[in-house]
């Protein structure tokens, strides 16, 4: 039974279709399949991906990566016939991303070491590739990145990508990407992370470089979701923030130097022959912009169409810049890269309220910056709460480095801004007044101190000058004068603005007829010390005379002690050392009935003089090592040094 169904088996394989048998039609397909297989090892088959739209399913390939082998160096082989590969694998479509922007101007001008730094780690593809280059706005990080951007797929024949950030949403950056690098959609449901993770095997079998620009705050938890792994990759951010998650490295882009503004304003307008005609002018233009790009660019843009009006074109445009951020714009409804003030003001805007009102009361400060401490003051916060507001509005590159360290600043463009919002808000004299009360209180603290252990102080001379001048504006005269006498040993001793003194302290007297008799006096006082310098003694005398009269009126014998101090200097000076020593004695005792120990080294030290003056060198010896002995007390040995070692030295050489 078994034999005849097996019989009936074979006679049916030799039956015929379209006159082949039915043994030879399956040996072929088998031979079919054969092939397939080696087709498939030969292009690396992983599987099939089933779809629920046509064409319903496709086939998953493994790429192939180029195998070099190399032969011993004794041993070479014959040249062999090209090999042509029957099944190439497929071509992985070339990124191509979004185009980068069109410049701004016609003629870029290179950022230096700073340009040279990010192009460095951009192509070092290792775990440092990953950078930003942050900056204030219209400082010029887009141009940075577009210029490398090209210069890095041109030039250097690298893949690149460029993506423009903004606030867009993470998806939406996601499926630019997947199209720069060439795999088509998502799914509907896909996640942000499902998409980085598909988007991170493109990359890897993709290697580009990858440029998201003007990445706002907002946007920054998206690049969790955006950033290339590198290696094989690299990345450039640029932003206005300069926290920026996970970049390994942030560059701080600044300002142009002069040589920088000035090619810029040449060479992007075709402004040569104008420059050269105006040289000094063109060098203050680029300071009135602040060195800002964005600000050098519209100017540069606009004066072009002013050359004609005027023999000194460039001239007749800075007078204009008087309101800088009004004429620093083009067009009538500018945008932001038409506009300085437009673009700050997206800086502004992303600011919370409480920062909004700390960087309007920045305004006040000068461009020699501000302390902490100042901040504070004018905040009315703690210095420590104050530093972490100030690397936050750094952080927004809205605040700078200054100079001097431990300082800080504003662009000057940006402290213009401020200031016009500050006066928006009629909160103008109520950050002016705490301006200047801290200065007074700073000065007070420090009245006896000098550069060598007040470095700090040496620094507000340019806000004592802004306050001073917005006291003269109210007009405050009390204010005034309180700011013009606080400082009474800075400015004579230290800054030695004579001129600038002497005018506050007449304004003080012309526009404060209402304040308090003792603060008269110190005007008076101070007064006399400007004449005494300028060598007008009848003037000197007859102010100290006035302020001593008001001094004792009013029962301060501090101020009394300083009269006789001054006073006596001018007698000793006009050779009246008997007038002298009364004075300098009167001084003395006045000074130990108020227990102020440093003035007393003072009156000491001036009867140490003239005692050497009439060359009783014993007196004098034993008055200079008496106010040695009291500064030395108090810690003030730098003024022992420069003041009574000469003369200790002096005497005793004398006295031998």
């Amino acid at each position: 039974m078994i034999f005849a169904r097996l019989g009936a088996v074979v006679l049916d394989l030799t039956q015929t279709f379209f006159g082949v048998s039915l043994w030879l039609w399956m040996i072929g397909f088998l031979v079919i399949i054969l092939l397939a297989i080696v087709v498939a090892r030969k292009l690396e088959f992983e599987g099939v991906n089933i779809t629920a739209t046509p064409p319903f399913f496709t086939f998953r390939f493994k790429r192939k990566s180029a195998l070099s082998v190399s032969a011993p160096a004794s041993f070479s082989l014959p040249a062999a016939p090209p090999v042509v590969n029957v099944f190439p694998p497929p071509t992985a479509p070339p990124p191509s991303g979004s185009a980068a922007p069109p410049a701004r101007t016609a003629h870029y001008v290179s950022r230096g070491k700073i340009q040279a730094d990010v192009r460095a780690a951009l192509e070092s593809r290792t775990a440092i590739a990953v950078v930003g280059v942050a900056g204030m706005g219209g400082i010029g990080k887009t141009e940075l990145a577009r210029y490398l951007c090209d210069e890095l797929e041109h030039a250097r024949n690298h893949r690149v990508i460029w993506i423009g950030v903004y606030n867009r949403a993470v998806a939406d950056l996601q499926n630019e990407l997947a199209r720069a690098l060439g795999i088509g959609s998502f799914a509907p449901n896909a996640t942000d992370q499902s998409r980085y993770e598909i988007l991170l095997a493109a990359f890897h079998d993709n290697p580009c470089i990858v440029f998201f620009d003007d990445v706002y705050k907002s946007a920054i938890p998206a690049l969790q979701f955006l950033l290339p792994p590198s290696p094989p990759c690299a990345a450039l951010i640029t932003s206005r923030q300069r926290e920026l998650g996970g970049v390994v490295r942030v560059f701080e882009l600044d300002v142009m130097t002069l040589d920088q503004s000035l090619e810029l304003v040449r060479e992007a307008h075709g402004l040569q022959d104008a420059l050269a005609r105006e040289p000094d002018a063109t060098r203050e233009l680029c300071r009135l912009c602040g060195y800002l790009p964005l600000a050098l660019d519209i100017a540069a843009s606009r004066l072009r169409k002013q050359l004609h009006f005027t023999q000194t074109p460039i001239t007749a445009f800075n007078q204009a810049l008087a309101n800088r951020l009004k004429e620093l714009q083009r067009g009538n409804k500018p945008e932001r890269l038409d506009s300085v003030s437009a673009n700050i003001a997206l800086s502004y805007d992303d600011l919370d309220d409480a920062d909004r009102r700390r960087l309007r009361a920045l305004a006040v400060f000068t461009p020699s910056g501000f302390a902490p401490r100042a901040a504070a003051a004018l905040w009315g916060e703690d210095e420590a709460d104050a530093r972490t507001s100030i690397e936050r509005l750094q952080d927004g590159s809205l605040v700078m480095n200054a100079e001097a360290v431990g300082r800080f600043r504003l662009h000057d463009l940006v402290r213009d801004y401020a200031a016009l919002k500050l006066n928006e808000q009629g909160e103008g004299d109520t950050a002016n007044h705490a301006h200047a009360e801290f200065l007074i209180a700073l000065f007070e603290e420090h009245h006896t101190d000098d550069l060598s252990n007040a470095p700090e102080v040496g620094d507000e001379l340019e806000n004592l000058r802004v306050a001073a001048n917005c006291a003269r504006e109210k007009p405050d005269g009390q204010l005034l004068a309180r700011l013009a006498t606080r400082p009474r040993n800075w400015l004579y001793n230290i800054f030695r603005v004579w001129d600038e003194w002497y005018g506050w302290l007449g304004d003080a007297l012309r526009i404060g007829e209402d304040y308090k008799p003792d603060l008269r006096a110190n005007v008076l006082k101070a007064m006399g010390d400007v004449q005494q310098f300028r060598k007008d003694m009848n003037t000197a005398l007859q102010s100290y005379a006035q302020a001593l009269e008001l001094f004792r009126t009013v029962g301060d014998r501090l101020g009394e002690a300083n009269v006789y101090l001054a006073l006596g200097g001018i007698q000793r000076a006009e050779r009246k050392l008997g007038e002298a020593r009364e004075n300098f004695r009167l001084a003395l005792v006045s000074y130990q009935t108020v227990g102020d120990a440093y003035s007393q080294a003072r009156a000491l030290y001036r009867l140490g003089d003239c005692d050497a003056d009439e060359k009783k060198w014993n007196d004098a010896l034993v008055a200079y090592r008496r106010a040695a002995q009291i500064w030395n007390t108090l810690g003030m040995g730098n003024l022992v040094d420069e003041i009574l070692k000469p003369r200790i030295e002096n005497a005793d050489k004398n006295n031998g």
